[in-house]
């Protein structure tokens, strides 16, 4: 059955085609983001399941369908739900289907709400995906934290924030050192002085891909200061 509810969704998506492309081992089928929201928020035959039948309906879609788009809207219709544990003990799988930024933006939206209403639940495992071969996850345990700072009614210390940066400073890996910067700057949003301290410590540690991103709120002047301390730095390992 569910098999044919994968199909369902396809076949609405796929009149919306733009062109079939490859990327990233996926098929995209290059529907813009506005329609792929719209048709999310459309009925399916099996919108009248429970929502334990449902989660189990988008899980096998999300781990089956090659299709960007079809993948997509299991994670969008869980963007603004509050799970219960079941629900989690499944979501919380589909990190391992992760092979593009965007996915895994999308699945931070889903966790960052699971750190701020059930900590206990979801932290043990970011803190195991914070030490993962995979830089999916540990792209995860950092972007998971917070997503966006703004949304969040309730977040963790700085301390326990910044636990799991430190750890990746160095880490090889494209993605994950923009997901670090991200992740600073959020963190820089909710606890400035702490974090400027941070900073300015990890000067010689931050890549310049994570400098990027993790200095964009902060003063013209601070920036002017860091720049040049980062220069001494590099002309001192010279």
């Amino acid at each position: 059955m569910n098999e044919l509810y994968l199909q369902e969704i396809y076949q609405k998506l796929s009149i919306h085609s733009i062109k079939i492309s490859q990327e990233n081992g996926q098929t995209r089928l290059n529907i813009r983001v506005p329609i792929l929201r719209k048709e999310a928020n459309r009925p399916f035959s099996f919108s009248q399941c429970t929502k334990h039948q449902k989660i189990e309906v988008w899980s096998y879609i999300w781990k089956n369908s090659p299709y960007f788009e079809v993948k997509s809207l299991a994670l969008y219709n869980y963007q603004s739900l509050t799970l219960d544990h079941q629900q989690f003990s499944v979501i919380i799988t589909w990190i391992d289907q992760i092979t593009c930024w965007e996915h895994s933006d999308d699945l931070s939206k889903i966790y960052a709400q699971i750190v701020e209403e059930n900590p206990l639940w979801i932290l043990p495992h970011l803190k195991e995906w914070n030490l993962s071969a995979n830089p999916w996850k540990r792209r995860q345990s950092l972007v998971s934290l917070l997503e966006y700072a703004s949304k969040r009614k309730k977040v963790l210390t700085f301390d326990e924030l910044i636990s799991f940066v430190s750890p990746l400073l160095k880490d090889s890996e494209y993605y994950v050192q923009k997901g670090l910067g991200w992740t600073l700057r959020e963190i820089y949003n909710l606890y400035p002085q702490e974090t400027l301290i941070f900073l300015e410590d990890n000067l010689q540690n931050l890549s310049s891909i994570a400098y990027s991103s993790s200095t964009e709120k902060l003063s013209p002047s601070t920036i002017k200061s860091f720049n040049l301390q980062r220069k001494k730095i590099r002309t001192k390992k010279g």
